[in-house]
């Protein structure tokens, strides 16, 4: 008999999940705490005012110096040592904080540093020294690493001021069981608590102003939505409206092109052709009202139905027959070899030329007109080019409209369109638009 195998775990494992978060965030800190080329903005850098600009640096500038000149006071009178010697020992301590502003990983590390000649040499000296004094840092040091260190919580993770602060203590614990005087008073109990406290403020007023940049967020974002919501509203809005007013006139002239013929006693061939023309035109105009009004409902457009309501090149010769038949006069060429392009190419090749081609309709009726496709090597050419409209020919004004539309759609595809009057009086538009991928 074969014992059964206990069951391997399936579930995720706490404690391993926990190291390696842990782990995770003892790299960042070693990283960040190790980055002495890390580099930092000052406070009021974007002020109008250049003093104000200026402001922190000479504030902390003051202050190292201050610092500086009181402890090498300090430690000229307690060590026995020269002026110049105590200026050495002791005015180190005061760049850091100054450094803090524009390094802060490394100003934290010369600070650091700087309270070791003071440490060391009151150990040595203590026997010609006085009693009293205090160890491992003076009063000016010791506010000098704490200024530093505060500056420095500011501007890097929660954890590696955390980790400095560790570090700090266990640096002046070690100082003080090997090193320290007898008659001497530590005073790293005392930077422990206020760096403590300091630290402590810098979490509070840094976890306030996180919330607030996330409440600020927030509320971009929710005027966003509002207003993408209103914008939703209003296309609603205007498909309802076309679809009130548009889709209801095209249904009645389809619905009377087609009942017209029967109205009248054996109408002419051409007068049914005429009618029957007209209601294709409205139903296939209602088609694309439908398609363009689910666009407008819809707040995501799909990317596989982007182009499956739109005409492509194919539906080009039903274009050109249908113009043909409102009386104009066209030829069509196409020449190159054709090939698949991109359905984007294709959609703007054919409205291009249904714009031209109604413009010809509209501003020269009766003209000849000139369709000429061309697919070269890396680009599609479409040219329609129509003569000037016959002597007393009717015309209609237009917007201008067109035009735009049709260098819009050129230009969104990275091509070149050319629009005007030939040397032969003949009115041309031709654009040039681009087949590759990378256009």
């Amino acid at each position: 008999m074969i014992p059964e195998q206990p069951n391997a775990p399936t579930g995720p494992d706490p404690r391993r999940d926990g190291l390696r978060q842990v782990g995770a965030v003892l790299r960042a800190v070693r990283r960040e705490a190790c980055d002495v080329s890390r580099r930092a903005s000052p406070p009021f850098r974007n002020a109008e005012r250049r003093f104000l600009r200026h402001l922190p640096l000479l504030a902390v500038a003051l202050v190292a110096a201050d610092l500086g000149i009181g402890g090498t006071l300090i430690v000229a009178d307690g060590l026995g040592l020269p002026w110049w010697g105590a200026g050495l020992v002791a005015g180190v301590q005061g760049p850091p904080l100054v450094l803090a502003l524009y390094r802060p990983v490394l100003a934290w590390w010369s600070s650091l540093a700087a309270s070791l000649p003071y440490a060391l040499l009151a150990a040595l000296a203590e026997p010609a020294g006085r009693a009293d004094e205090p160890w491992p840092w003076t009063a000016p040091g010791l506010w000098a690493h704490l200024g530093v260190t505060l500056l420095v919580a500011c501007r890097v993770r929660t954890e590696t001021y955390v980790a400095q602060w560790l570090l700090t203590m266990a640096l002046g614990g070690a100082l003080a069981a090997g090193l320290a005087p007898p008659s001497s008073v530590g005073d790293l109990l005392l930077w422990g608590l206020f760096s403590a406290l300091g630290l402590a403020v810098v979490t509070v007023v840094r976890g306030r102003s996180r919330a607030r940049r996330a409440l600020r967020a927030q509320e971009a974002l929710t005027e966003f939505e509002r207003g993408r919501r209103a914008l939703l509203e209003e296309r609603t809005r205007i498909a309802r409206e076309l679809h009130d007013v548009v889709a209801h006139h095209m249904s009645v002239v389809a619905v009377q092109a087609e009942a017209a013929p029967y109205r009248v006693a054996e109408p002419p061939p051409e007068l049914s052709e005429s009618f029957a023309s007209i209601r294709e035109n409205a139903l296939a105009a209602l088609t694309e009202l439908r398609y363009v009004l689910g666009m407008l409902r819809s707040p995501e457009e799909r990317p596989e139905a982007r182009y499956a309501p739109q005409p492509t090149l194919e539906n080009l010769d039903g274009l050109v027959a249908n113009v043909r038949a409102a009386g104009l006069r066209i030829d069509t060429v196409v020449t190159g070899e054709a090939r698949a392009v991109p359905q984007r190419v294709e959609l703007s090749a054919f409205r291009i030329a249904q714009e031209a081609l109604s413009n010809a309709l509209r501003h020269a009726p009766g003209c000849r007109v000139e369709v000429q496709l061309t697919y070269g090597r890396g680009d599609l050419g479409i040219r329609v080019a129509n003569s000037p409209a016959p002597v007393g020919a009717p015309r209609q004004r237009g917007t201008g409209h067109g035009v735009l539309g049709i260098r819009e759609r050129a230009l969104l595809l990275g091509g070149s369109v050319r629009i005007g009057t030939r040397e032969d009086g003949w009115f041309q538009v031709a654009a040039s638009l681009p087949t590759s991928e990378q256009e």
